[in-house]
């Protein structure tokens, strides 16, 4: 039996959102690298591919997974046999999946008009198998708090498959074989790294418990949707604009969703391990919910307003003109994915408290909107279209906060003082890079924008110093001060905000 020691709780949520932050920073500072590169080897076409084949892949796993990691992480005590029926649901449904998604391979080509898809079509039905397996040693890993082995372990199969792999396979000509090359390669080193350290039970068991099975649907269907959301405007899209066009709206989106995802998985994981222990306590939970939403709001929201007040500078510093079709598609990405990271942290929250049907409902009808607007909005530019995408996910993300303040008895007064300080911060970005257009820097353009975007951190951070904690909220302000003094470090940076 895998058990965990429920003492010290929050102190233990806390490092383990330590370490997932430090992950999160180290893995989106290496898919920017990697990714400008493979961008400009292999360019908008070639990644309108591959974005149809994660489509499809992202489509299989969730079938082929079946919500089995978060019902392990969900669960008080973890049995082996609870293991093995997860193994088996995995191994069944996943086989299932993956021979469907092989013999559809040139029909679903055709759809996109892209005949060369269908051989790598073909190999997304035993990825989807080894995705859906490697999640049973990651979500296990998750729920006893190992956030610093997974996160290595997410960032060297990054680094050595895309990184290494990828790239070197993309110079030699391999077009989109080069990518899924090294998606099935980080597939691969995950699965097996953290096996290595979980060492659970291999032998599945072809039988689910009903209480195993009840959950796993709920949250299947609400992973549907939510997938919906966040994938199936790629696939209208494509359909619709066209490959190529796809390919703009895939590396906006990447170099929007790098690190909102990261975030947000990195909270999610963390949030729904820490509240599925405080379900019972509903003040406990408020206080929970406000201190990590306050710490994202004061990550997310000054640099996604900064990004959307700087895109055309940035997409062509790092991508280059051949990607100037991006560049109003990545400003509308930068405007939703605060409301995307931050009704993922909500939603993990409502898994919890055991209201993942009232999650699946509000994100169905998110999707409805989304998908609808996008095959209706198919005689607009795509540059006019895509702004459905920070509308829905900002419908998405109320909704859910609405959901769940009446479920856990959260004063609207109280997450609104939580957002306040975010807000703050996202204003002065924008003001400081508005502001840093005056510096005498024209004649030199790529060195001009990193200086802008030094100017508005230094200041930001200046900002943050100067208010002496006033920014950070009342339940992040007391969380910060149980764990900081702990070490030197730690002493030094609550000196330093004031705490």
């Amino acid at each position: 039996m895998l058990a965990v020691n429920t003492a010290n709780v929050a102190q233990r949520s806390l490092s383990a959102v330590v370490w997932n932050y430090a992950g999160a920073i180290a893995r989106a500072l290496a898919q920017l690298g990697v990714q400008v590169v493979l961008a400009r080897v292999l360019g908008p076409q070639v990644y309108g591919q591959f974005a149809v084949l994660l489509v499809v892949i992202g489509f299989g796993w969730l079938l082929a997974e079946s919500g089995m990691g978060a019902a392990l992480i969900q669960m008080q005590e973890v049995t082996d046999d609870a293991i093995r029926q997860a193994i088996g649901a995995v191994l069944l449904q996943g086989g299932i999946v993956g021979l469907a998604l092989m013999g559809a391979a040139p029909y679903l080509a055709s759809l996109f008009d892209e005949p060369a898809l269908t051989g790598p079509l073909m190999v997304c039905g035993p990825l989807v198998v080894l995705q859906g397996l490697c999640n049973i040693p990651a979500s296990l890993m998750r729920r006893n708090f190992d956030m610093k082995r997974w996160q290595l372990i997410q960032v060297g199969a990054y680094v050595t498959s895309f990184g290494g792999l990828g790239i070197a396979l993309a110079l030699t000509g391999w077009g989109v074989w080069s990518l899924v090359a090294a998606f099935a390669c980080q597939s691969f080193i995950a699965v097996l790294a953290a096996y290595s350290i979980v060492r659970h039970p291999l032998r599945p068991l072809f039988r689910m418990s009903a209480g195993l099975r009840s959950y796993s649907a709920k949250v299947l269907g609400s992973a549907l949707a939510s997938w919906a959301v966040d994938t199936l405007d790629r696939a209208i899209v494509g359909r619709i604009w066209g490959v190529t066009a796809l390919g703009a709206y895939s590396a906006a989106l990447g170099l929007a969703r790098a690190p909102a995802t990261l975030l947000s998985h990195s909270v999610h994981s963390v949030s729904l391990a820490m509240a599925s222990r405080l379900q019972s306590d509903n003040e406990r939970l408020c206080r929970g919910y406000c201190a990590v939403s306050a710490g994202m709001a004061l990550v997310l929201l000054p640099a996604f307003a900064l990004l959307a007040v700087a895109s055309e500078p940035l997409i062509l510093l790092l991508y280059g003109d051949r990607w100037i079709e991006a560049i109003p598609l990545f400003r509308a990405f930068a405007v939703a994915m605060p409301c995307y990271v931050l009704a993922t942290n909500t939603a993990s929250f409502m898994w919890a408290t055991g209201s993942v049907g009232k999650e699946l409902a509000s994100q169905l009808l998110v999707a409805t909107v989304l998908l609808l607007g996008f095959a209706v909005s198919g005689a607009l530019p795509l540059s006019l279209a895509v702004w459905l995408v920070p509308i829905a996910h900002a419908l998405r993300s109320l909704m859910l906060y609405l959901l769940l303040s009446r479920r856990i008895g959260l004063a609207h007064r109280r997450f609104a003082r939580a957002l306040a300080g975010g807000l703050v911060l996202a204003a002065a970005a924008v003001g400081a890079w508005l502001l840093s257009g005056w510096l005498p820097l024209e004649a030199y353009p790529r060195p001009a924008v990193i200086v802008r975007f030094a100017f508005v951190g230094l200041l930001l951070v200046a900002l943050v110093v100067a208010t002496r904690g006033l920014l950070i909220g009342e339940e992040l302000c007391g969380v910060l001060r149980g764990r900081l003094p702990s070490n030197r470090v730690g002493r030094l940076v609550s000196r330093v905000l004031g705490l």
